[in-house]
């Protein structure tokens, strides 16, 4: 498969970019096309219902600012042969999409005619401006009207049409012989109904210190409106036309009429579209200027990468260059919005071209805010659209290709649509509004936290949620355990934290902890968390928080009947249990019976009043829906609680804390007592779970067998057995799994290392009736080598950067590397982060990684405390692999900055605790005299070793019979490097190896000491009274 054409099938704005900068280089790269992984064709490549995406070859040629001529000269013949499918998308730019935004839309670049001679002449003589020379400058002095006509005249010449069949030629000419192209058109931006609400709107980008030199400010008036669209129409009936005469093996996408069916388009009835802060948005499908993101990601901020020419953001960027070149004192219109912490001005952002010449004439200074980009362009809810359609068509050719009827054409829509407003819906019955709180504070960095949660009204506030390790961990937590209890004790409700991983399906393929992706090991490690949290804390558990939970239903429901199978199993395993799942984002209407309460908000102030995205459908009770708004005004909490009761959510949680983390803080008193004072309380929703269905007794499930074990799992796999509902695997004789009837393989982990277990497994008939167990296996899990659960570490330094590596043997929740440099901390001088190697001992961190993101300890000991901050600064990613049992680090960090053969792996959740030291510290210490601080200290001791005896004889002993070894300083001050302990002796070499050592191991700058492996101390010390021995 491969998809080829402009930014609609690139994606551009849709999701994360692919690719990273340093391809920008190469025009035919990622990055440089702004491709993006929520574009449709990369969503049609890792959709499910085309099997395996690694089964396929998928060349995703789409480039940002393609017109039809560089479809056909650098993209389609760059694309193998004998293709199934070709994505196709092309015409947009031909008929100069961004010149018409310019003129009408943004103003990006809008000059009179003279203007335009002026800042021709102007731009071609600043070396700043390299492309000058290759740009349309004639189109800058046309306007709106004129833009527009000449538009409508380059749809309707021979030469548009002309390049359509060409296109479609070429793609055709890559097919196999039952290939397809699938050429998907373009949708109307403006709602139908001319609404003139927007007639009075102006989007202009500028505000001009001399007006008379521009145009006039441009409306979205009625007669544009319409226009534009007939403009898209006319470019959809060419394509149209084009596909026609290109015969069966290419087929027409035309999704238009389905933006219109949802009201997704600009200008709908009902929609304030005059104000940034509007409030009135949803269910939009292109991107305006201030539309945030899934991830809430800031379309004000003005990023350091420069676009690159010939890209849709190049071209926008390029024009506000001209204006900026025009009018230097030109502000933006929306100023006061933008994030921009890399530039003082605009006009400084104009000036920061890129310094190497290499990539001069390629890169466009970023002076807009990033929304500029992708303006007017698909969001991810259209790409979903489209990819949804497509697939459709090519479902439906297969089915009649194999002699079945066709298959209506419906799609459905499975998110949020706009509704012109038609009243509240708040009147749905259940209780009233209630707080629910994400409380993943921990007990002993903020005990108040937990003492003002534990005592505000449990009727206004009954859910708590506790997180300890991102899930239960393995043993109790003594300080978790305190504030479960008394929680629960007050009349809360206390949820554990589970995470679900989006059951492995999402982009980010996220994995179990022991590796899988399988949705039974997905389900095997979900319910052991659910377990373990009762074994660790009782009853005092009231349910499970399920986190990262995925939105779609599935095919044939698959997704959603497995959450209900995971909270059937959470309730009758622990009856009583309240269950909440959390996608952070709308859902489709099969999710309402799955648990409890469903929370389908999870972004800031700004999104939830400028562009909610609610469901497209109403619970029977409000209580099934919960909002957690972060970085909320104080001011705003009764504004916020209206909205959301409002929008049907009887569960709320406000804080005024922020991204990367908004629930490790809980807000000041008055801040929750002005959020309580703002709901009228009552009680959470509870069902019990569902009834087995009915039907016959389940056959005996036979063959179970061992597929394999390690030191802390074993995988397990029996053949189905008939009339079976599900299947229970029990150690022993208690249950520890239950999956659906479709799996028949499980990985079962949590397993002690050096244990012997006895599995079985029996099958679930109808009513619930457990049938008869299958034979049982044996399981013996491996011993640990020397009871380490991590092995085999070690470091390799280079100048510039570090590959450090390590065997994980037993799964965790955390792993981090930290790189030290000393035993101990000089927390005044030269802070760093303590990970301690005894009780009193510790060695100083200066770096850490963890995941993929290497870290700089950035924190300073507050006056009168002794305790240093959690505090490190992001330096950059770091590159990691994991094969099997075998982390490797790669570190963009090396011995030029710090010794990096120093380091601790340290292991965390689900295992016990464990720091690996290599060098190992215990044998050094950096104590000494008070008197080690003395000026010119150093520089005596190293004076002292220098001077030694040095030979391999035993030369310094301690019992008196020579000198126990040399110091120097000013006849009354003086360090000292000597052998201390009973009979002890020792060489001078080896004397001023270990001085060494004790300075670039131990990392010791002043005083310190290093304890042999023969029971002796070789010793850095202040002393008296020193002859300067030498």
């Amino acid at each position: 498969m491969a998809a080829i054409g402009d930014s609609y099938s690139a994606g551009i704005g849709a999701g994360d970019r692919l690719g990273t900068i340093v391809e920008a280089l190469d025009a035919e790269s990622d990055w440089a096309c702004s491709r993006y992984d929520h574009a449709y064709p990369y969503l049609i490549h890792t959709d499910d219902r085309l099997g395996d995406p690694a089964a396929r070859t998928f060349q995703f040629k789409s480039c940002s600012g393609a017109v039809i001529a560089d479809v056909i000269k650098d993209q389609i013949p760059s694309i193998s042969s004998n293709q199934q499918v070709i994505l196709l998308s092309a015409g947009g730019n031909d008929a100069e999409l961004s010149n018409i935004l310019n003129q009408c839309i943004f103003q990006w670049a809008v000059l009179s005619s003279s203007q335009v001679i002026v800042a021709k002449l102007a731009a071609l003589a600043d070396s700043n401006y390299a492309w000058a020379k290759d740009f349309d400058w004639d189109s800058l002095g046309l306007g709106c009207d004129g833009q527009l006509a000449r538009t409508r005249d380059l749809i309707a010449g021979d030469a548009f049409s002309n390049s359509l069949d060409a296109v479609i030629s070429a793609a055709k000419a890559k097919l196999g012989s039952d290939g397809m192209v699938y050429y998907t058109g373009y949708a109307k931006f403006f709602a139908e109904d001319l609404s003139a609400a927007c007639d009075s709107v102006s989007w202009s980008t500028w505000i001009y210190k001399l007006y008379n030199i521009f145009q006039g400010v441009q409306k979205l008036t009625r007669d544009h409106r319409k226009t534009m669209n007939d403009l898209v129409d006319a470019v959809n009936s060419q394509i149209s036309a084009a596909v026609q005469r290109a015969g069966a093996q290419v087929k027409f996408v035309d999704y238009d009429s389905y933006v219109g069916d949802f009201n997704g388009r600009f200008c709908e009835n009902g929609v304030d579209e005059s104000t940034t802060e509007s409030n009135t948005r949803s269910g939009l499908m292109f991107y305006e200027l201030d539309t945030w993101d899934l991830l809430g990601r800031n379309p004000w901020k003005r990023s350091q990468d420069n676009p690159l020419e010939g890209t849709f953001e190049g071209s926008v960027n390029q024009f506000a260059q001209i204006t900026l070149l025009m009018d230097p004192d030109a502000k933006l219109s929306d100023q006061d919005f933008v994030s921009d912490a890399s530039t003082d001005s605009i006009v400084a952002s104009k000036m920061a071209l890129v310094e190497d010449m290499s990539v001069s004439g390629l890169e466009i200074p970023n002076i807009l805010p990033d929304g500029y980009g992708r303006v007017f362009h698909p969001q991810i809810l259209l790409h979903a659209f489209i990819a949804d359609l497509v697939i459709y068509e090519m479902v439906n050719k297969n089915e009649q290709d194999h002699g079945f009827p066709a298959i209506p054409e419906k799609l459905s829509f499975d998110s949020c649509p706009y509704y012109p407003s038609t009243g509240s819906n708040s009147s749905n019955g259940g209780d009233g509004q209630q707080i629910a709180v994400a409380s993943y504070i921990n007990p002993l960095a903020d005990p108040d936290a937990w003492n003002r949660l534990i005592g505000y009204s449990k009727a206004k506030m009954p859910i708590l949620i506790a997180n300890v390790v991102n899930g239960p961990d393995s043993a109790i937590d003594p300080s978790w355990t305190d504030v479960i209890e008394r929680a629960s004790a007050s009349g809360k409700t206390v949820l554990g934290y589970v995470r679900t991983g989006y059951l492995g399906v999402s982009q980010q393929k996220f994995l179990t902890r022991l590796g899988s992706s399988d949705l039974a090991d997905w389900t095997a490690q979900i319910e052991e968390d659910v377990d373990m949290w009762y074994k660790l804390y009782g009853n005092s558990i009231g349910g499970i928080f399920f986190d990262e939970g995925w939105p779609e239903c599935g095919d044939n429901n698959q997704y959603v009947d497995l959450y209900k199978h995971i909270n059937d199993y959470t309730k009758r395993a622990h009856p009583g249990a309240l269950t909440i799942l959390n996608p952070g984002s709308p859902m489709a209407s099969c999710f309402e019976d799955t648990m409890d309460t469903l929370l389908t908000f999870e972004l800031d102030y700004t999104a939830y009043t400028n562009s909610y995205t609610p469901n497209d459908w109403t619970p029977k009770d409000p209580r099934k829906l919960w909002h957690i708004v972060y970085n909320v005004p104080e001011s705003a909490i009764d504004e916020v609680a209206k909205l959301a009761k409002e929008r049907g959510a009887g569960f709320l949680q406000l804080t005024n804390d922020l991204l990367p983390n908004p629930y490790d803080n809980l807000p000041s008193d008055s801040y929750m007592t002005s959020t309580m004072n703002a709901v009228d309380g009552g009680s959470p929703l509870n069902a019990k779970a569902s009834s087995w269905a009915s039907g016959s007794n389940a056959e005996t499930v036979s063959g179970l067998s061992v597929l394999k074990s390690d030191y802390s799992s074993a995988k397990l796999s029996w053949n189905p057995a008939s009339s079976t509902l599900g299947y229970y695997v029990y150690s022993g004789d208690i249950v520890i799994a239950s999956v659906p009837s479709s799996m028949t393989a499980i990985t079962i982990g949590g397993l002690q290392p050096g244990t012997s277990y006895i599995f079985k497994v029996s099958a679930v008939g109808g009513g619930g009736n457990v049938g008869s167990s299958s034979n049982t296996v044996t399981v013996d899990t491996e011993s640990l080598p020397g009871g380490q659960t991590v092995a085999n570490y070690q470091s390799s330094p280079g100048e510039g950067s570090t590959t450090i590596q390590a065997d994980i043997l037993v799964p965790y929740a955390f792993i981090r590397l930290y790189i030290w440099d000393s035993v101990g901390c000089e927390f005044d001088t030269d802070p760093g982060w303590s990970v301690n190697f005894e009780i009193d001992e510790y060695v100083c961190t200066k770096y850490m990684v963890e995941g993929t993101t290497l870290y700089k300890y950035s924190g300073t000991l507050p006056e009168g405390s002794t305790a240093p901050p959690w505090s490190w600064s992001v330096v950059g990613s770091i590159s990691l692999d994991i094969t099997d049992y075998t982390y490797k680090w790669i570190l963009p960090l090396g011995t030029a900055t710090i010794d990096t053969s120093k380091f601790v792996v340290q292991a965390q959740g689900y295992n016990p605790l464990t720091n690996i030291f290599d060098p190992l510290p215990n044998d050094y210490d950096c104590k000494g005299s008070s008197m080690c601080t003395t000026p010119d200290f150093l520089k005596w001791c190293d004076k002292a070793v220098n001077t030694i005896q040095r030979d391999d004889d035993a030369y310094y002993t301690s019992n008196g019979s020579t000198l126990t070894g040399n110091c120097w300083g000013d006849q009354t001050r003086s360090c000292g490097v000597f052998i201390q302990g009973d009979d002890c002796s020792i060489s001078g070499n080896d004397l001023w190896n270990d001085y060494q050592n004790i300075r670039k191991i131990g990392g010791c700058k002043k005083c310190g000491s290093y304890h042999r492996d023969d029971g002796c101390l070789v010793t850095i010390n202040y002393v008296y009274q020193c002859d300067n021995h030498g």
